[in-house]
This record gives structure tokens, C-alpha cells and sequence, in this order.
């Protein structure tokens, strides 16, 4: 047999010819979509107006996943993998900071708003509940809003909330 037959042969056997893959290529769940209202470049406000950090939301994984690239004015960044299971048929998230700071959120789609809630000890070893809610506003921004609770969701204390806004195109004179 001929070296390239027999390569073409390997390839084949392997799985590595490139019209197999793509006709094998699995297609993300539906439900892969609900969190597409983050996508995209965003100026983050706080609730004073001021300009807190950019974050860069995109699509990854052939489109099973998100990916969120955040950086904050004061130099802070973090990027968090955000992914419908549907093993469990949740959203999930996993958040790292720049300063070393771990977070996995589990939720999903809650009267059209994103709501993640995580699991996090206190440095004394006291458990405590953070939720961060995602609601998409009619016109085109998301108001992003975290809360804690320490009676395992009875009661919640707001937290940080952000405006999320898409940067403005500088307007050309004429």
C-alpha cells in the first residue's frame, strides 16, 4: 500500500477528515441563548452615573458558552465562563478576579431576567448567599444587581448594581 493512501486511510479511521467534523459538529441547546441580551461591548455606570469598568461579553465553545472579560476603572479585572448545562438544565457561571477571588453561580431564567446565585464563606467561616440579577431593559441596557443574604434567602442586602450601557459611536460632524 502506497504512504498516501495509507495517511489518507489513518486520517479517515481517525475521524480527522474535515467534512466529517463538520457534519458532526453537535448544536447548542436553546436554551444556550437566554443570557444573548449580555453580548456584546458595555460601559458599566454605578448608581451615581460614574463610569465603574468596560466588560466585553462574547460568544465561545462553538457557541455553548459565554465569555466575560471585565475590567474596572481602578485596574481590578476578572473574566467569569458562563454555560448552560442541560444536564441540570441550569445556567452556570464560574468567576475568577485579579486578585485571586473564586465565585460558581447556578440559576437561570427568571421572568425574563438572568438571576445566579453562589455559595461563599465569609473569611470567619460563616456561609452566605450573593446573588447577581441581569435584567434586560427595553432600551438595549442591562442594570446588573448583586445582593447577600446570611439567612440562606430569606432576606436579602443590595450590593454593587451596575448599568450596563453600549458605548457611544462618536458622531461625525458635517
Amino acid at each position: 500500500m502506497r504512504a498516501p493512501l495509507r495517511l489518507a486511510l489513518a486520517f479517515f479511521a481517525l475521524g480527522l477528515t474535515p467534512s466529517l467534523r463538520a457534519q458532526t459538529a453537535p448544536v447548542p441547546p436553546l436554551e444556550a441563548h437566554q443570557f444573548d441580551f449580555w453580548l456584546g461591548e458595555w460601559e458599566v455606570y454605578g448608581p451615581q452615573g460614574r463610569l465603574v469598568g468596560r466588560n466585553k461579553i462574547e460568544v465561545v465553545s462553538g457557541g455553548f458558552a459565554l465569555l466575560e472579560n471585565w475590567a474596572a476603572v481602578g485596574g481590578n479585572t476578572g473574566k467569569s465562563l458562563n454555560n448552560y448545562k442541560l444536564a441540570t438544565k441550569q445556567w452556570q457561571q464560574y468567576w475568577v478576579g485579579s486578585g485571586g477571588a473564586t465565585t460558581e453561580y447556578k440559576g437561570g431564567l427568571v421572568d425574563g431576567k438572568m438571576v445566579l446565585v453562589a455559595e461563599q464563606l465569609a473569611p470567619n467561616g460563616a456561609s452566605y448567599l450573593v446573588r447577581c440579577t441581569w435584567t434586560p431593559n427595553p432600551d438595549g441596557t442591562v442594570l446588573q444587581q448583586f445582593e447577600n443574604s446570611n439567612d440562606g434567602g430569606k432576606t436579602w442586602l443590595a450590593g454593587f448594581v451596575g448599568l450596563y450601557k453600549h458605548p457611544q459611536t462618536p458622531q461625525k460632524s458635517p
